[in-house]
């Protein structure tokens, strides 16, 4: 039984979801379920005074009974509890923000009766012992989710997302393999040096109703030079027009420092989620204190730990950025549906030799390495590509070169393979090691390696 408070237009819907989900668990009859309707107001209370939480959420639980999911209600353990009158235990109860819901119903591009029974069942999953804390829990309770109200047809009237979201954070964060997790293919470069991302790169997330453009941005580091200038313009334009911006700190390190320090350089007005990423180099124990005092201070929308190495939590935080895109009535896509990226051919096959001279050289090289594709010959078999390797002293373009030659060779071989991956097919890559002295501080050096940013 569902007493109802509030959403009495919904009572029939809402006893519906109530017995299937009583279906579905082998909840017993003789139990019911609160369901209060809240304002604003009421429910950011709610959660300052029971989870420490200064924030209006859709809806929030409130169990009466301690169950674990699959555990069996058993009403002879509560028989004290049950009411006299009606002969019911009350095993629970679940607050819902009206406008919170009308707003989600609106993002979606759904009906607010669908919000209000996908939030009622929601909660009264929690009250079962459901929960989403963990990717395996919240796969799981999705799961369980999608069958009752699939099975009661309270399905979604789905409409077109599209947008942009920037991906900012400091250096070594995991913004690149973040980027690379959520597109699914490798559109910026990995590495484990700083400042590796030197311009602002775009991802694009294609599924049948909904386009994200991720823009990978260079890491937040010290200024030393004119091309670190540069590097943070890219980053302020970047968060120019955005629907959403990901914040990302790292799990191995204080969280509300981090934070912190982050918060201050983030200027955009759009939404913002907070994201805690490599939790595979930390415990839930270590992590759990840290969260909570996180959840206090951080004026964010959504906090989510995540790990884009391991993909943990990726495709929980591809629907938490859906709720923050606009809604079209038609199919409005950025980029063709089979594009991933909005760089060239030739940019990628820059970047990859890049990357690999990134992983094979000495600390002290990779920020003075640069690298230009001259000549991409497509219609030649293999395709035939030429590309000069800048570095900033003679001394490091020894280096690169190696004792006969070995150390480009390394290079070059780990390269080609990688664009022969991107391509599909044979190719042939010459890689020619050019001196270019101190160009991260001359202007027109970084003009024509095409790194300065648009004003």
């Amino acid at each position: 039984m569902v007493e109802i408070l509030g959403f009495d237009e919904f009572k029939q819907d809402l006893e519906r979801v109530f017995n299937e989900v009583s279906k579905n668990l082998s909840l017993p009859k003789k139990i019911k379920v609160n369901l209060i309707k809240t304002d604003e107001q009421e429910i950011r209370t709610l959660n300052r005074d029971t989870r420490n939480i200064d924030k209006v959420t859709d809806v929030l639980s409130y169990p009466y009974t301690n169950l674990q999911v699959g555990q069996k209600l058993k009403l002879k353990d509560y028989a004290l509890d049950i009411d006299p009158t009606d002969g019911l235990l009350t095993i629970g109860d679940i607050y819902i923000c009206e406008k919170r819901a009308q707003e989600q119903a609106k993002e979606y591009g759904h009906s607010f009766k669908r919000e209000v029974c996908f939030l009622f069942c929601h909660g009264l999953l929690h009250i079962c012992g459901y929960d989403h804390i963990q990717a395996e829990d919240a796969t799981v309770m999705e799961a369980m989710q999608k069958k009752i109200l699939d099975a009661l047809n309270i399905t979604r009237d789905v409409q077109f997302k599209a947008g942009f979201v920037t991906i900012v954070g400091e250096t070594n964060a995991g913004k690149s393999t973040l980027i690379n997790s959520l597109v699914g293919e490798h559109v910026a470069i990995v590495s484990p040096k700083s400042q590796t991302t030197r311009e602002n790169i775009q991802g694009i997330y294609n599924d049948k109703n909904c386009q994200i453009v991720f823009v990978d941005t260079p890491g937040y580091h010290k200024r030393n030079t004119k091309i670190d200038d540069e590097m943070d313009k890219h980053i302020e334009n970047a968060q120019q027009d955005t629907e959403i911006v990901l914040m990302v700190i790292v799990a191995n390190k204080p969280l509300v420092s981090q934070y912190e320090k982050l918060s201050k350089k983030v200027t955009a007005t759009a939404k913002k989620i907070l994201l805690i990423n490599k939790v595979d180099e930390s415990s839930f124990e270590r992590l759990y204190p840290q969260l909570d005092e996180l959840n206090k201070i951080a004026k964010v929308d959504e906090i989510l730990p995540i790990s884009a190495l391991k993909q943990k939590n990726i495709d929980v935080l591809i629907d938490m950025i859906k709720k923050f895109l606009p809604t079209f009535d038609y199919e409005m896509r950025y980029y063709p549906e089979d594009d991933y990226t909005d760089k060239n051919l030739r940019h990628m096959v820059a970047e990859i030799v890049r990357e690999k001279a990134l992983l094979c050289l000495d600390d002290e090289i990779p920020h003075g390495v640069q690298v230009v594709v001259t000549s991409y010959l497509e219609d030649k078999n293999p395709i035939e590509i030429y590309a000069d390797l800048y570095c900033e002293k003679e001394s490091h373009k020894a280096i690169i070169l190696g004792k006969n030659g070995e150390m480009i060779k390394k290079i070059s071989t780990m390269a080609r393979k990688s664009v022969e991956y991107v391509t599909g097919s044979h190719v042939n890559l010459q890689i020619y090691v050019k001196v270019k002295a101190n160009w991260r501080n001359d202007e027109k050096a970084i003009a024509t390696f095409g790194l300065n940013a648009s004003e």
